[in-house]
């Protein structure tokens, strides 16, 4: 089942890219002689000593997608069933919306190509219209920022769990000091990075993390730990923690709410453009290699954390599901650690995005970009640190305006779905591209799947907090 979702989400992307029709002769010739052409613009934009490499690309593509949100599977498939073979339903879905966000993030890179553009923005203003291109940023923007306020809060909450663990002095353990520290010394000098492949390395480190969290989840589903006699199942019985339990039967409404999980779970789109731009030799084929890899790597670990979170603790999983395992797992708590730092190492790739849009938003020239880089990424960490000092509870962000809200579920739905297939469409309308009526009808159906989703992740968010999912 799981090589099966991977298999799906590669192949979408590659259709996407591969197959895609090419700009009209005409259009070529016209973006040569103005000199827009995509590979100038690239140029513009990073020049040849910033290009990455496609496995480069793959890795942060891969940790843009896998953040801490995976790790909220097993409950979201809890709250459809606890029943043992829930599983496997869910990774049907995985799959899907995983190649669907994969085909839709390379249609941004399609698009960028045949537009001669360099940005989400560009690429719509040249085939929609100039008018709502402020519209694009700002959308895009705000994720991103929200994102790493959620970030520096899971990092805060993580970090002070560890330092009062190991018997750090009390001021170091204090929330603001720790987040400060992290602030200064981790997430400015990352976010000054000046493209994806500087970020490489810390993303490599960080899917690390992920990968052994995601090993930790399958072992503990695979040894018996938690089960029958295991020892573990011990240890939670003497916390005072709640066992593991399973049933029969599904619940419509929490099949409602794992739709909403996941129809944002592998948002990363706000960032394909400059996966393209920055992609050495870029063309549509190489750029299809990576988001076809970097879906598939995301598919697989959320297959994995799903299939075996619930497999071990079914109706017991709990929104974190390292939460749910027993405080006696060392294998766990080490893991819990190594969260805190994959986010940290997450948190530039969001925070690009940021600030990217915030110099679209203020118009600003690549000598303002140059000149305002140190201070407006001072002040944006700055920020987000600050909120995530005071701000202890990421329900709080999740309430009002992440992925699971009323607000984020559109958003997020608008950015993976809606917005590129528009895109794609006003493209065909103008001639810039060529789209064969099998493609067209296809960005239409991925369109109007964008709205549904939009409005069941809405309706979702609405009777979470009424109390009835």
């Amino acid at each position: 089942m799981m090589r099966r979702a991977v298999l799906l989400a590669f192949l979408a992307s590659q259709a996407a890219a591969r197959l895609a029709p090419q700009p009209s002769a005409a259009r070529t010739v016209a973006l040569r002689a103005d000199g827009s052409n995509f590979k100038q613009a690239a140029v513009a934009r990073g020049g040849a000593s910033a290009k990455s490499s496609v496995p480069a690309s793959t890795l942060n593509l891969a940790k843009n997608i896998v953040g801490s949100g995976v790790l909220a599977l097993p409950a979201g498939v809890a709250a459809y069933s606890s029943a043992r073979g829930a599983s496997a339903p869910a990774c049907l879905l995985i799959a899907a919306l995983g190649a669907v966000s994969a085909y839709c993030f390379a249609l941004v890179g399609r698009a960028c190509a045949a537009t001669g553009t360099s940005t989400y923005r560009g690429a719509w203003e040249k085939t929609v219209g100039p008018g709502t291109g402020g519209l694009i940023t700002g959308i895009c923007s705000f994720k991103t920022l929200v994102g790493c306020v959620s970030y520096c809060i899971i990092i805060g909450d993580t970090g002070t769990a560890l330092a009062k663990k190991l018997g750090a002095p009390a001021l170091l353990a204090r929330r603001d000091v720790l987040l400060s520290t992290v602030g200064a010394a981790v997430l400015f000098p990352l976010s000054m990075l000046r493209d994806l492949k500087s970020l490489a390395p810390t993303s490599m480190l960080g899917l690390a993390g992920m990968l052994y969290t995601a090993l930790v989840v399958v072992l503990r589903g695979l040894d018996g730990s938690y089960a029958g006699d295991g020892k573990m199942l011990a240890a939670l019985v003497a916390e005072g923690k709640p066992t593991p339990a399973f049933g029969t039967g599904s619940s419509p409404g929490g099949a409602l709410l794992l739709v909403s999980m996941l129809a944002t779970s592998f948002i990363a789109h706000y960032n394909a453009a400059n996966f393209y731009v920055e992609l050495e030799n870029p063309t549509l084929a190489r750029y299809g290699t990576v988001a076809g890899l970097g879906f598939s790597i995301a598919v697989a670990f959320f297959c994995a954390v799903a299939t075996f979170g619930h497999r071990t603790f079914g109706s017991a999983a709990q929104g974190f599901i390292l939460n749910s395992f027993a405080d006696a797992d060392a294998l766990a708590n080490v893991a819990k650690s190594l969260v805190g730092v994959a986010v940290a190492f997450t948190y530039p790739l969001l925070f690009k995005g940021a600030r990217d849009g915030l110099f679209e938003l203020l118009g600003s020239s690549d000598d303002d970009k140059e000149n305002m880089r140190t201070p407006v990424t001072a002040a944006l960490v700055a920020v987000t640190v600050l909120a995530g000092v005071t701000i202890r509870d990421l329900g709080f962000v999740v309430a009002r305006v992440s992925s699971a809200s009323f607000g984020g579920a559109i958003l997020g739905s608008a950015i993976i779905y809606i917005l590129p297939t528009i895109i794609m469409l006003a493209a065909d309308a103008k001639g810039v591209m060529a789209l064969s009526p099998a493609e067209k009808l296809a960005c239409r159906g991925v369109n109007l799947m964008g709205y549904v989703l939009a409005v069941l992740g809405g309706a979702a968010s609405i009777l979470a907090r009424m109390g009835k999912l």
